[in-house]
Formats: C-alpha cells, sequence, structure tokens
C-alpha cells in the first residue's frame, strides 16, 4: 500500500502519514482509527500503543520512566534483591560478597546495585515503545493487503465536536494535529510554474496555514498573519506540504506564500476572501 492509496482511504495527506509512520510525529487518535478502518482491522490495540507513547512523550525521563515500571510486572515490586540478575553479569561484581558474611557488608551489597540499573531503562523503555509502535503499524498495514481494504472514502462517524486550539494558540502548530483541517476552505489561491499555491482557512480554529501542491523537493509553503506572525514548512519528501498555523480572526488577515528553491523566486496570494473559492485546487478533505 502506497502513501497515496492510504492518503486516499482516510483523511489525511501524504505527508502526513509520512511522518506518522516514519516515527517523526505522533499521529492523532482520529488518524489511528481511519488507519485501522483503511486496512481492515481493529483500533484497539493501535490506540493502546498511542496512549503508550503519548504518556512517554509527555513526561521527563524519570516520571516516565517510574510510571513504565509500574505497568512491567518483574523488578520494581520484587525489592533491590531481584533487579541484579539481569543487570550483573560479570562473576567479579559479586565474588568478593560471599566472602564477608557480616551484616555490615550486605546493606551496600544490597543498595549498589539499584542506582546503576535506573539509567538504563529509561533508554530501554524507549526502544521497546519505539519497536513496539512500529509493528503495530506494519502489522496494520500487512493485515490491510492481505485481508483487502474496502474502497470506502466516506467521511469518519467518530469526528470531535471542538478544535484543540482556537486563534493564538494554534500558532505554530499542526492543523490535523489539532483537528483544525475538519471544516476547512482555500480562501485564496495561485498557480505558478505548475505548482499550486492555496491559502487554507479554518473557522472551526480561527487560524489559517498555507499548502503547495505539484511542487518539488526543497520548495517551502509560508503563512504570514497579522503582527509578522508567520510559519513555514519546507517540501522533504513527495511534493506537496503544508505549513504550520498562524491564528486569523478573518481571512482578510492572512496570506500564504511559495518560495521555489530552485532560483528562490517568491510568490505570495492576495490576503484571502469572505468565502470559499468555486472550485477546489485539491481535495477539501486534506489540509
Amino acid at each position: 500500500m502506497t502513501l497515496a492509496t492510504l492518503a486516499n482511504r482516510t483523511s489525511y495527506s501524504k505527508s502526513s502519514w509520512g511522518r506518522y509512520l516514519s516515527g517523526k510525529a505522533l499521529p492523532p487518535r482520529q488518524a489511528v482509527r481511519e488507519f485501522a478502518q483503511a486496512v481492515s482491522v481493529k483500533p484497539d490495540r493501535l490506540l493502546l500503543l498511542l496512549e503508550i507513547a503519548e504518556r512517554g512523550q509527555s513526561q521527563p525521563d524519570g516520571k516516565a520512566t517510574e510510571g513504565a515500571a509500574a505497568e512491567v510486572p518483574p523488578t520494581a515490586a520484587q525489592g533491590a534483591g531481584a533487579e541484579p540478575v539481569p543487570e550483573v553479569e560479570a562473576p567479579t561484581a559479586v565474588s568478593p560478597a560471599p566472602a564477608v558474611e557480616s551484616p555490615e557488608t550486605r546493606p551496600p551489597e544490597h543498595t549498589t546495585p539499584a542506582p546503576a540499573v535506573s539509567p538504563r531503562r529509561p533508554r530501554r523503555w524507549g526502544l521497546i515503545v519505539g519497536a513496539a509502535i512500529g509493528v503495530g503499524m506494519a502489522t496494520g498495514l500487512l493485515a490491510g493487503m492481505l485481508v483487502g481494504a474496502p474502497e470506502s472514502r466516506g467521511e469518519p462517524t467518530s469526528r470531535g465536536t471542538s478544535a484543540k486550539c482556537t486563534g493564538f494558540e494554534c500558532r505554530n502548530k499542526d492543523a490535523q494535529g489539532m483537528e483544525c483541517h475538519i471544516g476547512v476552505w482555500t480562501a485564496a489561491a495561485e498557480k505558478v510554474d505548475g505548482i499550486h499555491l492555496e491559502l487554507r482557512y479554518s473557522p472551526r480554529c480561527g487560524a489559517a496555514w498555507a499548502r503547495i501542491t505539484e511542487g518539488r523537493i526543497g520548495d517551502t509553503a509560508r503563512v504570514e498573519g497579522q503582527n509578522n506572525h508567520s510559519a513555514a514548512r519546507a517540501i522533504t519528501y513527495d511534493r506537496d506540504t503544508y505549513s504550520p498555523m498562524v491564528e486569523a480572526p478573518y481571512p482578510a488577515a492572512v496570506r500564504a506564500c511559495l518560495v521555489i528553491k530552485d532560483g528562490g523566486k517568491e510568490v505570495c496570494t492576495a490576503h484571502g476572501g469572505a468565502s470559499p473559492l468555486p472550485a477546489a485546487v485539491t481535495d477539501e478533505r486534506k489540509p
């Protein structure tokens, strides 16, 4: 299954799926549900993996490690005596202990392995979570190819009723991650050297962003708003991308710009109009 096929079966673009499946960004929960629907698998396991990854990402290493250790049955609940078994592999570290049986020597032997274990566990847990998410996504894709995913492109039924940000809260954030792409429309557009440039406006979030389609690697989409606020993103693979958002109380407060890598040519749209353009340049379900 290609990224283009996956994009056609969901409301998320090829570039977004590229970031999610390569591990550059965590997908929103709605994207995971649509992914599961597209490849004909149940979403429960994938949502659980996403929840574990979000929990580990939202806390400092130390706290995340404690939460992770509580979920894994062995070690912490059994005391420090059980932990040296997987960690201490060399006999030289424990050979002096049997020679001295007095009580004074046992507390250091009992406590010294614990500090040595804790620095290793965050790295190990991060690798486990990353591998689990990758395996879960790969399993879903494989199941879709074996079972045969449906061709339905209908809108998912479990969309949220409110956005995750509004106005200035959306500044420099991702439109899909904040669910601002629901109900978005094109307020201004230009076509330059075969590249489509669009100003995308979200009444739901009071924010806007720039989108370029049929571009080349290195071409940059930039949105410019009030008070010199702007946000930009360049194409790193494929032929399309969209910028992060800036706040936009109305479409006329913003405009979209394109910077073409070859030659450094820069073109901007007019400021946004008060109503959607009569003909959409690209699929309106995408950011």
